[in-house]
């Protein structure tokens, strides 16, 4: 019906690894021209994965009222070009569905570790609107553009106790491992930036389900020191 609403919807826990698609996770309607929304969604602790030059995208949001933490976007091996979460209406300005609003991108890590052209942690559209981007941690050091956020929206971008682009490129987010390959390698050491340098929001636990903060003081990225 024109009026029903896809809701309360949580997808967590998952190891996705692309395939034949630019895009490993979609949350919204089947095209363009049925009115179908899709709202109030969490997408949180999972794993994505680059598996082939073909992966552009591990989260297009189509949906609204969507929380996306806590999660491990692995872009390694993907296309010249990737951005690990973009909030865009299906279909552009033609979709009737209400476009993008209240996004909440919390805690996420983002990776890359082979070359490519383009990397964000976020790709935001003009139609979307209202999104939040705080306490992520990214390193991609073989792109050759970094950022953490591409685009305005339409209005209400939040952006805070990010990753910066030049530390995207740059520095060494103090993971166990300078070359991660699994979750547990994106641990943070004592001497990582990332350690205490949150905003607090409403994240209560980690990629692990440690409980957060640790220490007085939320970190940045998906788990928590």
């Amino acid at each position: 019906a024109t009026n029903g609403y896809t809701e309360q919807v949580v997808v967590s826990d998952n190891k996705i690894i692309g395939a034949g698609s630019p895009i490993l996770v979609v949350t919204g309607p089947r095209d363009g021209v049925n009115d179908e929304r899709v709202r109030e969604i969490i997408i949180e602790r999972n794993w994505f994965k680059a598996g082939n030059n073909l992966t552009q995208r591990a989260v297009m949001i189509h949906s609204y009222e969507t929380t996306v933490r806590n999660n491990i976007c692995d872009m390694t091996s993907g296309a010249p070009w990737v951005a690990c979460f973009e909030p865009s209406l299906y279909a552009g300005d033609n979709s009737p569905a209400r476009p993008p609003d209240n996004i909440w991108i919390y805690n996420n890590t983002e990776y890359r570790g082979d070359s490519g052209s383009e990397f964000s942690v976020v790709k935001i559209d003009t139609t979307s609107t209202n999104v939040t981007v705080q306490n992520n941690l990214a390193y991609a050091p073989l792109s050759t553009s970094t950022m953490v956020v591409k685009g305005t929206g339409g209005g209400g971008l939040v952006q805070s106790n990010n990753t910066t682009d030049s530390q995207i490129k740059n520095t060494l987010p103090g993971w166990v491992s300078a070359t991660p390959s699994t979750p547990a390698d994106f641990s943070l050491t004592a001497g990582s930036y990332a350690r205490e340098a949150g905003f607090a929001i409403p994240v209560w636990s980690d990629f692990f389900r440690t409980g957060r903060p640790q220490s007085g003081v939320i970190d940045l990225g998906a788990v928590e020191g």
